[in-house]
């Protein structure tokens, strides 16, 4: 509770200077977006249910994509040189510049939004699993065989273990720039979700509105962050040190 007071203070404090300072309408004091937020909480939790819907099921999209890929990649060498490259030469492009390209291929709906956030996060989940599963020490795969183990051993008991971490910290880290992605796509041919939300109260120079939808939006991309952390620590028990 405390630690939490002292990050309020650390983003009140510095808001409150800056909007005495450009002026209240253009940045409306926090305790008057608080409460423009409070008014507006039943409309902004359907937005917000919109957009981590999106989010989710692009999470899900590209879990299924690159988890066993790179999985595959990790552990062949063959597939590894077959794909790293692609991989290597696709991951920098930014990928909401792919949005003219998917409205045209998959239209206006909530598939194009979906599609462009997962890829986002694949390509990060991929690179992540794909280096979990190639650190494994083969002593380890050794040992597991020398005891009987099959493949589907050594990929619950040694692969795997080692994959998850990795893959966490892809979702956790990809969440936050996944909902920025989002942000932008929801501006276009949508008449629901934050992005559409924030955007709206903007042009209709209702700016209360609009940093209120900033705030459900920056406690929707805390709270995947939250519950993504809460998750590994609960499935990487053995990464955490013994009293």
């Amino acid at each position: 509770m405390r630690k939490a007071l002292v990050a309020l203070a650390w983003i009140a404090l510095p808001w409150y200077a800056v909007s005495l300072v450009a002026g209240s309408r253009v940045v409306p004091l926090p305790h008057l977006v608080a409460a423009r937020f409070v008014a507006l909480l039943p409309e902004l939790v359907v937005h917000a249910g919109a957009s981590l819907l999106r989010v989710l099921l692009a999470l899900g999209l590209a879990a299924a994509l690159a988890v066993p890929l790179g999985l595959a990649m990790g552990r062949s060498r063959r597939l590894d040189r077959a794909f790293a490259p692609a991989s290597y030469l696709l991951y920098p492009v930014p990928k909401i510049a792919l949005l003219p390209i998917l409205l045209l291929v998959l239209g206006t709906g909530d598939l194009t939004r979906v599609v462009l956030v997962a890829l986002v996060l694949f390509f990060q989940m991929l690179l992540a699993v794909r280096d979990g599963a190639r650190s494994v020490d083969e002593h380890y795969l050794l040992s597991l065989d020398s005891l009987g183990g099959t493949r589907l051993d050594r990929l619950r008991h040694v692969v795997w273990p080692l994959v998850v971490p990795r893959l966490l910290t892809a979702m956790r880290i990809g969440s936050a720039t996944a909902i920025a992605v989002l942000f932008f796509a929801e501006t276009f041919f949508t008449s629901v979700g934050l992005g559409y939300f924030i955007m709206d109260g903007w042009m209709k120079l209702s700016y209360a509105d609009m940093y209120a939808g900033i705030v459900a939006m920056s406690l929707l991309g805390l709270g995947m962050f939250v519950v993504i952390d809460r998750v590994e620590r609960v499935v990487t028990r053995w990464q955490r040190p013994t009293r």
